[in-house]
């Protein structure tokens, strides 16, 4: 009995460990500008609640380059998508903590990356794993196989 507690203990924070606290809008880049929904393109929000139909608490911003970037909680995960000013959704991917991660892809970064610290995990629609870190200011995304092979590198 005390070992299936455990276990559903377990089962739980793991399966919120990708929820995000949304009363918080900045991350180690710097200040997110929230976008109220009301000013988001009638054709994104439509195209949103056709792919997204059971979004909870979701965030807008609205990009430079006039896209939208909407980050929401669905099926006890915190989820990123991206769409043009047209409604058409160019990317999808979960937002995760280490704990979701697995641990070929956690060991492959700490080799590659020993003295870095991932803020973001994102799990996308390929079946690949994004790390996001911050090294002297500059952003990092790296590339994981679910095996733990890095696929791609890339700073601005």
């Amino acid at each position: 009995m005390k070992n299936k507690i455990m276990f559903i203990l377990l089962c739980s924070l793991t399966l919120f460990a990708c929820k995000k606290n949304v009363t918080s809008v900045t991350a180690n880049t710097g200040t997110i500008t929230v976008t109220p929904e009301s000013a988001v393109p009638t054709a994104v929000i439509s195209s949103f609640n056709a792919s997204f139909s059971t979004a909870t608490e979701r965030e807008w911003q609205h990009n430079p380059d006039d896209s939208f970037t909407c980050q929401f909680n669905m099926d006890h995960q915190r989820h990123e998508a991206h769409f043009d000013d047209k409604g058409h959704e160019s990317s999808h991917s979960v937002i995760c903590t280490d704990a979701a991660v697995p641990g070929l892809v956690l060991d492959a970064f700490r080799q590659g990356f020993p003295v870095d610290n991932v803020y973001e995990w994102n799990l996308t629609n390929e079946n690949t794993w994004k790390a996001h870190f911050m090294r002297s200011a500059v952003k990092w995304e790296v590339t994981f196989s679910n095996d733990g092979i890095m696929l791609k590198s890339e700073h601005e």
